[in-house]
């Protein structure tokens, strides 16, 4: 017996989150409802018209999403099988950045299909072997399948970022991030590729989702910099055109003595002396910044006040306790190079076609644009509540990713359930030629793919029976692009609808989905083992996140080294 209960998690973020547990026999049968109920969890999500889910935290913050990805990331999966199938699901975001939703609908209707060819007597391994044959012929049938576009085609390129976020938000919020999001991939793209580098996303709370915005530039939020330090006369000028861009990697004051060796002045004069020495040191750090033409000076680091106040007085800004991927990006953009005070000098300096102070809402910011050659480009992200920005950063990260996949593939295919329809009367055909039980679980593969067209179906209203024989019927007339458009409740062409998605995320879906089902077959039993040994996984050496990528407080500060790329 399976259920789902509401119940605290034990995870950093304490949400209240739906326990999937299941009862103490957990045999192979269990196994399999376990990961039907997490299925059915997420598959009302699925599609333009998918449901929404809402998380109740156990500080009572209320979280609205229909992201697969967003959804499980917050459900605390009690049942071995199910988090095994959670865990190989969620690697679909790491691998193709969305698709999270489909492969876990795949993985449950799998396993449907496994279960009900066990009770006709075919054994387990012969279902394996027949998956793994299907999966193999799917992923192979995919290439087949792909319509072309022209990738310098921006409307062309907002169809497939509006199918990412259809049934997320309205038509006009659809239209609006979809924009945004080719937006920003222009800015960066370049001979085809698309550096994710060269994006920073910031979080501004304060007006509306449509205040968000795509700034040429790397924008750092000055509330804990002291850039607003001004001269006593004037104040410090708002851009500075062609800027010479020092960037200090360490403290910029006097050190002060503590411990048994702290200096214990006898006498005025004593105490005169060290002020002396003070002002002489920080004012070498100021001539020297002076000395290598710094207009802006960018600091990892603490600036002493006095530093900051001298350099306002000579026209320099000053910005400090910039974050350590901020400063990576400054580099990069600007040339920079990050070195200690001593170290300035003109050759370690950078340029910046300009650096601006800017108020975006209530917060003050610093705008730095690099030449030509560096572009780098800022989404920043406004919303009333802090749900509205996640939500938003959320979505615009999914668009981001298919984008990438389809300017450096130019290999998409249809939606709509029409691939999977297709490659399902594949499978049929094509499992005849194999002598053994594997036929049987080959075309149980193929029932099995049609969940994704049964489900967006069942989303819209129509009748899924319906759907998914007037599928069949188009694409045995050979309309290869046929699927479902739910807006009008038919089956129509997707290429001509723009209802398109890139090739790796759909092949990423069924590898993932395959993988975990084929996992879950072979198992017979679970075993609970006690003692502290080491699981053979090496927790340091790899990164985490889409693409092996690094996440931080602020979006793609996946600085260091990241170019969002994918296996083929």
């Amino acid at each position: 017996m399976i259920t789902v209960d509401m119940v605290a998690s034990n995870s950093p973020n304490q949400s209240l989150v739906s326990a999937i547990t299941a009862d103490s026999s957990d045999d192979w049968e269990s196994n399999v409802a376990a990961v039907e109920q997490l299925a059915e969890t997420l598959g009302s999500t699925l599609g333009p018209k998918g449901m929404d889910k809402m998380i109740v935290t156990s500080d009572g913050k209320l979280i609205v999403t229909n992201d697969g990805a967003s959804v499980l990331e917050r459900l605390d999966v009690e049942h071995p099988a199910a988090k095994l199938v959670a865990d190989v699901a969620s690697q679909q975001e790491a691998k193709a950045g969305d698709g999270t939703t489909s492969a876990i609908l795949l993985a449950g209707a799998l396993l449907t299909e496994a279960r009900s060819l066990a009770e006709k007597g075919v054994h387990p391994t012969k279902i394996t072997e027949g998956f793994q044959i299907a999966a193999s012929l799917t992923k192979e049938g995919l290439a087949d399948r792909t319509v072309s576009i022209d990738v310098q085609d921006d409307e062309q390129l907002a169809d497939v970022a509006r199918t990412v976020v259809t049934g997320k938000w309205d038509e006009a919020g659809r239209e609006f991030l979809a924009d945004r999001a080719v937006r920003a991939v222009r800015a960066i793209q370049r001979d085809n590729r698309v550096g994710f580098e060269k994006i920073t996303r910031k979080t501004i709370p304060g007006g509306s989702f449509t205040d968000s915005d795509v700034i040429d530039g790397l924008v750092i939020d000055m509330a804990e910099s002291s850039a607003d330090v001004l001269t006593p006369d004037e104040r410090l000028p708002a851009a500075f055109e062609n800027a010479t861009v020092a960037v200090i990697d360490e403290e910029i004051s006097v050190d002060k003595p503590t411990g048994m060796g702290a200096t214990s002045p006898d006498s005025y004069d004593d105490v005169e002396a060290l002020r002396d020495y003070e002002d002489q040191t920080l004012q070498r750090f100021v001539d020297h910044i002076e000395e290598v033409g710094a207009d802006v000076v960018f600091s990892q680091q603490s600036i002493d006040k006095a530093v900051v106040y001298q350099l306002a007085k000579a026209g320099i800004l000053a910005v400090e306790r910039v974050r350590r991927d901020e400063i990576h990006k400054l580099a990069r953009a600007t040339g920079a190079e990050p070195v200690l005070t001593r170290e300035l000098s003109p050759a370690t300096t950078g340029t910046a076609a300009s650096v601006e102070l800017r108020q975006i809402g209530n917060t003050d910011v610093t705008v730095v644009s690099g030449d030509t050659s560096a572009d780098h480009v800022t989404l920043v992200f406004r919303g009333g509540t802090e749900h509205v920005l996640e939500e938003t950063k959320q979505k615009v990260d999914d668009c981001l990713h298919v984008l990438k996949l389809a300017i450096e593939d130019q290999q998409l295919l249809p939606g709509g359930g029409a691939s999977e329809v297709s490659l399902a009367q594949q499978l049929r055909r094509d499992a005849p030629a194999y002598s053994g039980r594997e036929q049987l679980a080959i075309e149980s593969f193929a029932s099995a793919l049609e969940v994704v067209p049964h489900t967006l179906a069942s989303s819209a209203g129509m009748d899924p029976i319906d759907a998914i024989v007037e599928l069949r019927t188009a694409h045995s007339d050979t309309a290869a692009t046929a699927g479902l458009d739910v807006t009008n409740k038919t089956v129509a062409d997707m290429a001509s609808l723009g209802v398109l998605e890139p090739l790796h995320l759909k092949r990423q879906a069924i590898t993932s989905a395959a993988d975990a089902a084929t996992m879950i077959v072979r198992i017979d039993d679970t075993l609970s083992v006690t003692g502290g040994e080491d699981d053979g996984h090496d927790h340091d050496d790899h990164d985490h996140g889409p693409g092996g990528l690094e996440h931080s407080t602020e979006g793609y500060p996946w600085a260091v080294g990241h170019s969002m790329g994918h296996d083929h």
